[in-house]
């Protein structure tokens, strides 16, 4: 009989085979972790970057916007300034023509009045530095005594100190528009009465173009005398813009058979009964 055979390992290669392939993959488990704790940092020096980069464009943002603000407020102010510029040069302009018409129905009137012919009138009413002949001393000699006592009054107080005279009276028609604390425009030209309400130049001008159209024939010169009460501005403003164009129409509608001429009294109080 056959004895047994013992079978016998070598352990120890094996056990250094282990090791190696052990320490491979602590190798390897390493490595990932290095290139893991890498790009992490590479991500956080990222979120770092971009938020630095957007708190840039933030603050970009926020100094556009205020620049942007800034610039809506000068536009604002400048155009708040462009359109006061413009009612003053308006209003401006509407004092100049207002003035221009007194100063010519004021030579009108005394030229009416005192038969003093109208060249001589304009001379000696035109203002200084004007593109016009000089008054002679003799015309201003002859004019001396009637303004004399005219002289201390407003224009629109000489105007009605000569619509006063008799011989005035006769020689033209003296229409009175009033205003009153309503905003009603009362006019009275001579007997007959007439009222309406108002409130743009245009309105005002139709209104009255329509009045004038109904009333009788007047004498060859018709002078228009707008005086107001406790009027409200817009119904005042109303009136002294739409005179002008209302006067210029009835001018043309008369085609030169009559002559309108208009002078703004400013405040008074509200004409008798």
């Amino acid at each position: 009989m056959k004895g047994r055979r013992r079978l016998t390992m070598q352990l120890t290669p094996l056990l250094d085979l282990l090791l190696i392939v052990i320490f491979a993959q602590f190798m390897d488990v390493r490595e990932r972790e290095a290139t893991t704790v890498d790009e992490a940092k590479q991500a956080v020096e990222l979120r770092f970057q971009a938020e630095a980069e957007l708190a840039d464009l933030q603050s970009t943002h926020e100094r556009a916007v205020d620049a942007l603000n800034q610039a809506a407020q000068l536009v604002a102010q400048l155009r708040s300034q462009n359109q006061e510029l413009e009612q003053n040069s308006d209003q401006l302009q509407s004092e100049v023509e207002r003035a221009v018409a007194q100063q010519r129905l004021l030579g009108e009137l005394v030229s009416q009045l005192f038969h003093i012919p109208g060249d001589t009138i304009a001379e000696v009413l035109t203002p200084a530095g004007a593109d016009q002949p000089a008054a002679t001393a003799e015309q201003r000699a002859f004019l001396e005594q009637q303004f004399r006592e005219l002289s201390m009054q407003k224009a629109g107080r000489m105007i009605r100190h000569l619509l006063s005279y008799e011989e005035m009276r006769k020689r033209c028609d003296l229409w009175e528009l009033h205003i009153d604390e309503t905003g009603w425009f009362s006019l009275k030209a001579g007997k007959e009465e007439r009222g309406f309400r108002a409130s743009t130049p245009t309105e005002f001008a139709n209104r009255f173009y329509a009045i004038y159209k109904s009333l009788p024939e007047p004498k060859q010169l018709v002078v228009i005398m707008l005086s107001y009460g406790d009027a409200r501005a817009d119904v005042r403003e109303a009136a002294i813009q739409g005179l002008p164009r209302v006067t210029e129409r009835m001018r043309q509608d008369a085609g030169g058979t009559f002559r309108f001429e208009y002078a703004i009294l400013g405040y008074q109080p509200p004409p008798e009964e």
